[in-house]
């Protein structure tokens, strides 16, 4: 799929509809993951400090300006001057800049943490959105089918094979039936709008799911995937701080070295002297008092802090890994068992029933149960479906996948 620019994707998703005069906008399930890198505001404004840290390095570089000074007196020398120049030759700048660059590599994890978590936040909400819209699917196929039976039971009444009772039953059924498919579909429009937050379009109530969420088939072995969970953008964050910290404990120790200056005068038109007067001299700072050693060790235990932050982070991300996968292998042996057994059987026994009520072999009551059960066994497998992709998301999200 192409790369395309944040601002041409989410307003060719807003022009879509008007334009081909739909009610509604399509999108899919890729489109869904890239637009969450692309365009959500979340991402973007992580984006934008990982710009302030990259200023950062240029600031760390900046080399301090000279002095000059000028003046003059009533006694000695009518006029007199001097330029002090800053000697920066003991590598402050260099680790400085070198800290600067470990802050910003800490900047770019905190992109990739913000990334993943946008890109799983916005995968479970096209989930949701898939399987609101295979819900109103289901309540509008079960209301179709409810006015179907009340026209047949209101044709049996009037010929007296059936009593008046199960006309009121089925009208009252209908009307149930009806309800709940108008709910259904409002749904709908408010899990589009939820996604719609995530990929950067403010109003996504007219949003729909286009196709189904990609789940692997079949999915690749635990142990293998437990190989990458080094992957996971927490734990290089949080490495990536460690690296930060011990660059700043360098910059410290570097600070306690010497500054020095060199330091030029001149004096004019001194009368006790037979011309012109040059000086010069190097100062520069004994650190007798400040060793930085506070300092130092601030940043070291910073980082060791860090360390301990990422193994924590590893041993969670290795038990949402398993939790996760182990409920990915679960759901799917319940979807398996709806798809090829449970599904079947109820739409088989549903049938059966409506015409055995036909020819007056079956109750009304007998009807409507076996109706429910075929609405029932339809949902229960979308529900299912959606347990298996949440699952297989919260897998992609442990190992830090973007894309």
């Amino acid at each position: 799929m192409r790369a395309w620019p944040a601002a041409v994707v989410a307003s060719t998703l807003l022009a879509v509809a008007p334009a081909r005069a739909q009610p509604t906008t399509p999108i899919g399930y890729v489109e869904v993951v890239q637009l969450a890198r692309l365009a959500s505001p979340d991402v973007a404004s992580v984006r934008a400090q990982e710009a302030v840290a990259r200023s950062g390095i240029g600031v760390a570089g900046t080399y301090p300006n000279p002095t000059f000074s000028i003046g003059t007196s009533n006694q000695t020398a009518l006029v007199y001057g001097g330029v002090s120049v800053p000697l920066v030759v003991f590598g402050q700048i260099g680790a400085a800049r070198d800290a600067s660059r470990a802050e910003l590599a800490t900047a770019r994890a905190d992109t990739r943490v913000s990334e993943s978590e946008v890109r799983a936040a916005a995968a479970h909400a096209f989930v949701a959105l898939w399987l609101a819209q295979n819900v109103a699917t289901e309540r509008a196929s079960a209301a179709s089918i409810q006015a179907r039976l009340e026209q047949s039971v209101k044709t049996r009444v009037e010929v007296g094979s059936a009593p008046e009772i199960d006309s009121l039953r089925t009208h009252a059924e209908r009307l149930r039936a009806d309800a709940d498919a108008a709910e259904a579909e409002a749904l709908v429009a408010a899990a589009g709008a939820a996604l719609g937050r995530w990929i950067g379009v403010p109003d996504g109530s007219s949003l729909r799911a286009d196709g189904d969420p990609v789940i692997p088939s079949p999915a690749p072995p635990l142990g293998e995937l437990r190989s990458h969970v080094e992957d996971n953008p927490a734990i290089r964050r949080e490495n990536a701080d460690a690296l930060a910290a011990l660059a700043r404990a360098s910059h410290e120790r570097r600070l306690a070295w010497p500054s020095m200056s060199l330091d030029m005068g001149f004096e004019l038109m001194d009368p006790t002297l037979p011309g012109p007067n040059f000086r010069a001299q190097l100062v520069f700072d004994l650190p007798l008092f400040n060793h930085r050693g506070s300092y130092v060790e601030r940043e070291s235990n910073a980082a060791a802090a860090a360390r301990a932050r990422a193994d924590a982070e590893r041993a969670r991300a290795a038990a949402e890994l398993s939790s996760a996968y182990m409920r990915f292998e679960a759901v799917r042996l319940r979807v398996d068992a709806l798809k090829t057994g449970v599904l079947p059987a109820a739409e088989a026994a549903a049938l059966a029933i409506e015409d055995a009520y036909g020819l007056g072999r079956a109750s009304l009551v007998t009807v409507l149960d076996a109706e429910k059960a075929r609405v029932d066994a339809r949902l229960a497998l979308a529900t299912a479906r959606a347990e298996q992709a949440d699952a297989w998301i919260e897998v992609e999200r442990v190992l830090g996948v973007t894309r």
